[in-house]
């Protein structure tokens, strides 16, 4: 009788017990995320080139954090301390929702594949800490060197800690709406010398505010070189200079024009039939019967990139003397 008594007592005083503990459960001890406070960016003066998507990934060290981490831009300011409404302003930026894979066959399938979303200029991943210049920015409203520019502060924090970093640089540089390489040519003889041609001018013009390519030569005189010399060139060869659309000759066969979209590679990061890396690739080839009744293949690469969407043409320019193109 005893031992029911005492059972009974005890079952009551965990009945009694037990709001007590759960009361108590909001001070329990909970365990933080990691947060080191040796954490750190690699880059602290950033210096993107205005009208083109620049991106500064891995540029943050956790060291061993918890992640993810949270990252804010804060404190947008000139290097006196002045607002600068212009970095915070919402702009139409174009991303990628489904990949490119450079066999699109048509500006509509690739344009399907985007979407426009509004962001602002400068601004960091929330949880990469990556840093994003979108390419609508352009000197018209972004200062640029050698002005100071611009400070920032970057807010990193998790559950476990928060550290700022103060007085990160932005030094925009001003933009460069078109860049193209020396190229380079294999067996491109001269018809006067039959010399290898070294003396190759390359001229990127911009024409107007479409969505297409003209590519043409030009002699030591100015005047055009017909492609239809370009004997190597098949119909499929001429569809795998660019990654462009409607493609079109002119009626003398001294130009050739494409529908494209900008900029040109469309995504630098992913080798295509197109480009290689960051550098759109043109190759233009022709072949001639030599001496002895061999056959001589010449080749001319363009190695180039273009950021602003217009109508452009890339000339080739030939001062010295033209390629040679007849048989001997």
């Amino acid at each position: 009788m005893k031992s029911v008594k005492k059972l009974f007592i005890g079952l009551a005083l965990l009945a009694l017990s037990l709001p007590a503990l759960h009361s108590c459960k909001k001070y329990w001890p909970t365990e933080n995320d990691a947060f080191n406070l040796d954490m750190n960016f690699s880059v602290t003066e950033f210096k993107p080139i205005l009208g083109r998507n620049t991106y500064y990934t891995n540029v943050f060290n956790d060291n061993q954090s918890t992640l993810p981490l949270t990252f804010r831009v804060l404190n947008l300011r000139s290097f006196d301390g002045d607002p600068v409404p212009e970095l915070l302003k919402l702009f139409p930026v174009r991303i990628w929702t489904k990949p490119y894979t450079g066999l699109e066959k048509s500006l509509d399938e690739i344009y399907a594949k985007t979407d426009t979303i509004m962001r602002p200029i400068w601004e960091i991943g929330k949880h990469s800490g990556a840093f994003t210049m979108w390419d609508v920015a352009g000197s018209d409203l972004i200062k640029t060197e050698p002005d100071s520019c611009y400070l920032f502060d970057v807010e990193v924090s998790n559950n476990g800690g928060r550290r700022y970093f103060r007085d990160l640089k932005l030094k925009p540089q001003v933009e460069m709406a078109s860049e193209i390489s020396t190229g380079f040519s294999v067996n491109i003889l001269g018809d006067s010398t039959r010399q290898n041609i070294n003396d190759i001018k390359y001229w990127v013009n911009r024409k107007g505010d479409g969505n297409s390519i003209t590519f043409k030569f030009l002699d030591p005189k100015l005047k055009p070189i017909k492609l239809s010399k370009f004997n190597d060139m098949k119909t499929e060869d001429w569809k795998k200079i660019i990654h462009g659309f409607n493609m079109r000759f002119a009626a003398d066969s001294t130009s050739v024009t494409y529908d494209v979209a900008y900029p040109i590679p469309l995504v630098p990061t992913l080798n295509t039939d197109y480009n290689q890396g960051t550098l759109a690739s043109s190759n233009f080839g022709y072949s001639r019967t030599a001496f002895g009744g061999s056959r001589e293949s010449s080749i001319l690469s363009l190695k180039y990139r273009i950021f602003q969407q217009g109508d452009w043409e890339i000339v080739v320019y030939f001062p010295t003397e033209a390629p040679l193109f007849k048989n001997d």
